[in-house]
């Protein structure tokens, strides 16, 4: 059987984000690890920082449909649920949309589902109740169009659970070196029917040490988070409200019937 060719679409985690301390430019993360294993002959990431499942049916899929490949490896859904907008049931459907394009005889899509974002463990419970909702009502999303499609679905939360504290970024929002690699584990695994592994899975780099992280987060963290804090805390904190009081509106009329 020849090589598979491999394109990944979707956000930074597609990207490669958090895969050790460097910018990620597609050439690290859990899709490259997935297309190295295979052995792809081809492997095209075009995935961007910021893609919300919206995006997808722009550059990115009309790109990936071009290439005819055998194997499309998708992450998306994460920005939607930071953001005050987030409608599970349009998630749905666009990723439907969106996989039904690439779902031509011989392609194969695997997508993952997220797991709880830890950044958002560390803020007062209702906000990280809130968000765990928002994560479940995503992962449903994912699930739902998969199963509509024929998407190879990776359980995210099983992987991390499996991998433990160590599968967390420094920024808490994203995958760790290690976390990285147990999801193309985790893919290939799924894929292992179609497209057996040529390769192992290159192992993590050493953890950074402290001085490091301190670094990353001065040099990195502290600047991101200024930048978003102008568009997403906003929205995170629109949402959370949001979603408060709409539960002490529920509560408010069940007391009412009773």
């Amino acid at each position: 059987m020849p090589a598979p060719v491999v394109v990944a679409i979707g956000d930074s985690i597609t990207l490669g984000v958090g895969d050790g301390v460097q910018d990620a430019r597609g050439e690290v993360g859990w899709a490259a690890h997935t297309a190295r294993a295979l052995g792809a002959a081809t492997y095209l990431n075009l995935a961007a920082n910021g893609t919300r499942v919206r995006d997808l049916d722009g550059a990115q899929l009309a790109s990936a449909v071009a290439v005819r490949p055998d194997v499309v490896l998708v992450t998306a859904g994460g920005n939607d649920v930071l953001r005050g907008d987030f409608d599970p049931i349009d998630v749905e459907l666009r990723l439907r949309a969106a996989w039904e394009r690439l779902s031509r005889p011989g392609c194969l899509v695997v997508t993952v589902t997220i797991d709880r974002i830890g950044l958002f463990d560390l803020l007062p419970a209702a906000v990280g109740a809130v968000m765990a909702r928002r994560v479940h009502a995503l992962n449903g999303a994912i699930r739902g169009a998969a199963e509509a499609t024929g998407t190879i679905v990776v359980d995210g939360a099983l992987v991390f659970r499996h991998a433990g504290r160590s599968a967390w970024h420094i920024d808490r929002i994203h995958p760790s070196p290690l976390g990285h690699r147990a999801i193309a584990a985790g893919a290939l695994e799924r894929l292992a029917p179609w497209w057996a592994p040529v390769a192992p899975i290159e192992p993590p780099p050493v953890p950074p040490r402290a001085a490091e992280r301190a670094w990353w987060l001065m040099r990195k963290g502290a600047p991101w988070a200024a930048r978003r804090s102008r568009d997403l805390i906003p929205q995170v904190a629109q949402a959370v409200t949001h979603e408060m009081l709409e539960e002490r509106r529920a509560r408010l009329r069940g007391a009412a019937r009773a």
